[in-house]
C-alpha cells in the first residue's frame, strides 16, 4: 500500500505546481495589469525552446551522432551537456521574445509576465502532470487495480514502479512540490535578467543568464549520477529561490529609476 501520507505529499506538489504559477498570475494582473500577451510568449516561448528545439538536439547529439553519444556517456561531460543546453535554449529563448516579440514590454511588470508564462509551464509540465501520473498509480496500487492492468499487457513488469512508489519516505513525493516552486521564481529572476540586459543593450547579461541557470542545474546532474546528496541539491535549490525573491523585489528600483 502506498501510504496516506505519501499521497498527501503528492496532493501538495501538484497544488503547489499548479497554484503557484495561477497565484501569481492573478495577483500581479489585478495588482499591476500585468501583460497577458507576455505571459503566453513566455508559454510559447517554452515549448518552442525547450520542447521542440532543444529535444531535436538531443535527438542528435544522444542517439544518433556516434561521437557524440560515446563522450556523453561520461557522467561529468552529460551533466556539463545538459545544464548548458538547458542554459543556452531557455535564455535564448528569452532573449529571443524581449528583443523581438516584446518589444514594448520592456518594464518591471513585463518581465514578471514573461516569467509567470516560462515559469508557469514548466511547473505545470514537469510537476503537474508528474503528480497525476503519481496519485493515479498509487491509487491503483492500493485498489490492487495495477496488477490486474499489468496482467493484460505481456511483457510489462510494474514491481519495481511498485517497489518504488509504496517504499519511498513520503517527503521525497513533497519535494517535487517544493522544487517547482524554487524553479518558478528562478524563471522570474532570469527573465528580468534577460529583459534588463536587452533593454540597456547589455549582451552580457545573456551570457551571465546561461552561466546562472547551468550552474543551479548542474547540482541536481550531480545528483542522479551519485555525486551529490539530496539534502545538498535542496540547500542549493533553497538558496537560488532566496536570492531570486530577494532580486524580483529589488529589481523594480532599478526598472523605474530608468
Amino acid at each position: 500500500m502506498v501510504s496516506g501520507a505519501s499521497i498527501a505529499a503528492m496532493v501538495f506538489s501538484l497544488l503547489i505546481s499548479v497554484g503557484l504559477p495561477v497565484a501569481f498570475l492573478t495577483y500581479f494582473r489585478l495588482r499591476y495589469k500585468i501583460s497577458f500577451k507576455a505571459v503566453g510568449v513566455g508559454i510559447l516561448v517554452f515549448i518552442i525552446f525547450t520542447q521542440i528545439l532543444e529535444k531535436l538536439m538531443h535527438l542528435y547529439f544522444l542517439k544518433y551522432n556516434v561521437s557524440t553519444v560515446q563522450f556523453l556517456k561520461n557522467p561529468l561531460a552529460y551533466a556539463v551537456y545538459g545544464c548548458l543546453a538547458a542554459g543556452i535554449f531557455e535564455e535564448c529563448g528569452r532573449f529571443v521574445a524581449f528583443k523581438f516579440l516584446l518589444k514594448k514590454v520592456r518594464e518591471w511588470k513585463g518581465g514578471i509576465a514573461y516569467g509567470i508564462g516560462h515559469g508557469g509551464v514548466e511547473a505545470i509540465f514537469t510537476g503537474m502532470f508528474a503528480g497525476i501520473n503519481q496519485l493515479v498509480n498509487s491509487i491503483l496500487i492500493n485498489r490492487g487495480l495495477l496488477d490486474k492492468l499489468a496482467a493484460k499487457l505481456p511483457g510489462v513488469d510494474i514491481s519495481r514502479l511498485k517497489e518504488a512508489m509504496i517504499s519511498a519516505p513520503s517527503y521525497t513525493f513533497a519535494v517535487v512540490g517544493y522544487e517547482r516552486a524554487m524553479a518558478f521564481l528562478l524563471q522570474i529572476a532570469l527573465s528580468l535578467l534577460v529583459l534588463y540586459g536587452v533593454k540597456n543593450g547589455k549582451s552580457h547579461l545573456l551570457l551571465l543568464a546561461i552561466l546562472l541557470h547551468a550552474a543551479v542545474d548542474f547540482p541536481a546532474a550531480l545528483y542522479q549520477k551519485g555525486a551529490l546528496s539530496l539534502l545538498a541539491v535542496e540547500g542549493i535549490l533553497l538558496a537560488a529561490g532566496i536570492i531570486s525573491a530577494v532580486f524580483i523585489t529589488r529589481s523594480r528600483k532599478v526598472f523605474d529609476r530608468e
